[in-house]
């Protein structure tokens, strides 16, 4: 029977981005730049960004973020909705009425994939997030906060960079590992870049391994400290944990969540001890879903 240290090696190559998923996120997003271009929107730019850009998004590719940069600056002085309103209303026609519509900071583009753990290599949606220069950083709209905030992802992607490179080049997969978890157990972590500033301060120092002790470790700091403040890595927006402000019941599922996980991965662990492989990778199945292929 294969080792749990094997199949955990497949379940990190499993969650890699194929080059025929690079590809097609690079023609959506080459294809939505052409309508957003031949709109009435003045388009500066247009570069995939987040979790992608980071290298720490999950499988399969849903809300992939693509940052259109404008240059009509007049949007400044109004409410952020305005302009996540405009760009729907450029791209609905183009995608569907029910597969565009305005969400905090985006507008979400579903392509009508169906969303399921296997490895097609087909991109699900996109997140298209209007934004201006503004010095060495951007600003893109806020539709809960009511306001313009800013961002800098370039130095997002240099701290998980250097984070990836302390940590013996493991972080990045772990991450995407305990991302994971989030997805196949319906996101209790509502914002997964909130586990990602997480395990900016939770993993670190050297890699000790293996992953599942790793991923036990996480878990069982990450219950007590998910209620803590997470401030943007930037030092420019808004805490990235402010999802929590004013629903203590999602940070108590959030809690309960991480406290079952890590519940799981002690047992997984107890059974690979007792002898029992076979046992402790479908107890890991469970915890991660279908991409967590037992041979």
């Amino acid at each position: 029977m294969i080792s749990v240290s094997e199949v955990f090696k497949n379940f990190s190559r499993n969650l890699e981005i194929t080059a025929t998923e690079s590809n097609q996120a690079s023609r959506r997003q080459q294809g939505m730049r052409e309508h957003l271009d031949d709109s009435t929107l003045d388009i500066a730019d247009t570069f995939l960004t987040g979790a992608y850009r980071r290298a720490t998004k999950t499988k399969p590719l849903a809300d992939v973020d693509i940052m259109a940069v404008l240059n009509d600056r007049t949007y400044l002085g109004k409410h952020p909705h305005q302009v996540l309103e405009d760009v729907r209303a450029i791209l609905a026609p183009i995608y569907g009425e029910d597969r565009v519509c305005c969400d905090r900071r985006a507008v979400r583009v579903d392509f009508g994939v169906k969303l399921v753990d296997d490895l097609t290599g087909d991109v699900v949606s996109f997140d298209v997030v209007p934004a201006f220069t503004e010095d060495d950083h951007y600003l893109i709209p806020d539709d809960v906060l009511a306001k313009w905030i800013p961002t800098n992802p370039k130095v997002h992607e240099d701290l998980a960079v250097q984070a990836n490179k302390d940590f013996s080049e493991r972080w990045k997969p772990l991450v995407k590992m305990i991302k994971t978890w989030n997805r196949h157990h319906d996101h209790p972590i509502e914002a997964s870049f909130l586990i990602e500033v997480m395990a900016l301060e939770l993993v670190k120092g050297e890699w000790v391994g293996p992953y599942p002790r790793e991923l036990r470790q996480f878990f069982a700091t990450a219950v007590n400290a998910i209620a803590e403040r997470w401030p943007d890595p930037a030092h420019l927006g808004p805490d990235v944990s402010d999802m929590f402000d004013g629903h203590p019941e999602k940070l108590q599922a959030a809690q309960t969540a991480l406290r079952a996980a890590e519940a799981a991965c002690t047992e997984a662990l107890r059974l690979e001890r007792a002898g029992r492989s076979g046992d402790a990778l479908a107890q890991w199945q469970l915890l991660f879903g279908p991409l967590f292929t037992k041979s």
